[in-house]
């Protein structure tokens, strides 16, 4: 996209130079001058019906116009005096502007051998004067003219990108935003569905059976406690994590303390240094630790979790043991055979594959679980 000003800037020129070429050949007439008088009064009348119609939408551009701007450049050229001489040295230059900001690398190229061409047929003698800003600036503009073409690459491989990453996006917030919901609906949704059947059942036995009534009510209170506790824990964990990697292993530290704290499960953890990994990689991190803990809390029904997180230099490991139930099936499984099997944490494993990562996850049934995760740094 070239700025309109700068088209404005060179329509006026256009609209210039065709009036001094009409008034150089009214002015110093030579043979056959009327006719290109005639004609350069219609180029510079083209000129201006371009310049007043041109706006800031309008962005494509003719190769006719650089064609009739190539025909009056050899009209300047034609005239045999001085002031032709540096009219059509200005027209020159013009066209090289034009040519190299509107148009492509061929079309620069041959306007400058046409150029050049018509000056050594019609104009050899007092050319050499200038030849060397002749020959330096269409050199100039066809380099111009390539280095615009890489750039307009560059600019359309980014905008390309610029696509992807905005399409990446949204995908990653409809699919944070079906992981919440469908974490809100295994987890408090569930608790207040069960705390309302229960007082359901409670005032029923109240006329009936008061002990029991009673009994159920405790066992209601017990329900609430879990329920606070696991709503805060939700809570916390839908929490942006605004951390960098100087303090990340602080952070992965403080969640392991909350869920050791919430969840009673005893928790130990062995963190590494951790300044090396890429800041953009910390957060994503430490939601892997926190959805992991998270499932251990949900579904292991472990008395002991080990959190193990270490950067090397070739990769980032994170491993998350447990000695509770297990998954349903056995076996060691890669991060490729549980998504054909359907199998795993679908969250974590959506973040490893983002990452460019793998994992590794042991089920023992009965016996607990083993996560292993490895992430190449950025």
């Amino acid at each position: 996209m070239v700025p309109y000003l700068w088209r404005r800037h060179l329509g006026i020129l256009r609209a210039l130079l065709g009036a001094f070429c009409l008034f150089l050949y009214i002015a110093f007439p030579v043979p056959g001058g009327s006719v290109i008088a005639l004609f350069a009064g219609a180029y510079t009348l083209y000129g201006i019906i371009v310049l007043l119609r041109d706006s800031i939408e309008s962005n494509v551009f003719s190769s006719k116009t650089l064609y009739l701007d190539l025909i009056f450049f050899c009209l300047c050229v034609m005239h045999p005096s001085q002031a032709g001489l540096w009219l059509s040295t200005v027209c020159y230059f013009y066209l090289l502007s034009l040519s190299t900001l509107l148009y492509s690398w061929p079309q620069v190229v041959l306007v400058v051998s046409s150029a050049v061409a018509v000056f050594l047929i019609i104009r050899p003698a007092p050319v050499f004067v200038i030849w060397p800003g002749v020959f330096v600036a269409g050199v100039l503009a066809i380099l111009l003219a390539l280095q615009k073409k890489s750039l307009m690459e560059r600019l359309s491989a980014a905008l390309k990108r610029s696509v992807i990453s905005r399409s990446e996006a949204e995908i990653a917030r409809e699919n944070e935003r079906q992981r919440i919901a469908a974490d809100f609906h295994d987890g408090p949704l569930q608790s207040f569905i069960s705390f309302q059947m229960r007082l359901e059942i409670i005032r029923k036995l109240l006329s009936r059976d008061p002990a029991a009534a009673m009994r159920e009510l405790v066992q209601l209170q017990d329900l609430g406690r879990s329920q606070v506790t696991e709503l805060r824990s939700f809570v916390r964990n839908m929490q942006p994590a605004d951390v960098t990697p100087a303090n990340l292993g602080a952070a992965v530290r403080e969640t392991v303390e909350h869920f050791e704290r919430d969840s009673g499960i005893h928790a130990e953890l062995m963190c590494g240094d951790l300044t090396r990994i890429d800041e953009a990689m910390a957060s994503e991190l430490l939601q892997i630790i926190r959805e992991g803990l998270n499932n251990v809390r949900k579904h292991s029904k472990a008395s002991r979790v080990t959190v193990s997180i270490e950067a090397q230099d070739d990769t980032v490991e994170i491993t998350i043991d447990d000695d509770g139930s297990g998954f349903s099936f056995s076996g060691a499984y890669t991060l490729d055979e549980l998504e054909m099997l359907r199998l795993g944490p679908r969250s974590i494993k959506r973040r490893v594959r983002t990452l460019g990562g793998d994992l590794v996850l042991e089920s023992r049934p009965s016996a607990g679980a083993n996560l292993k995760i490895n992430i190449p740094p950025r």
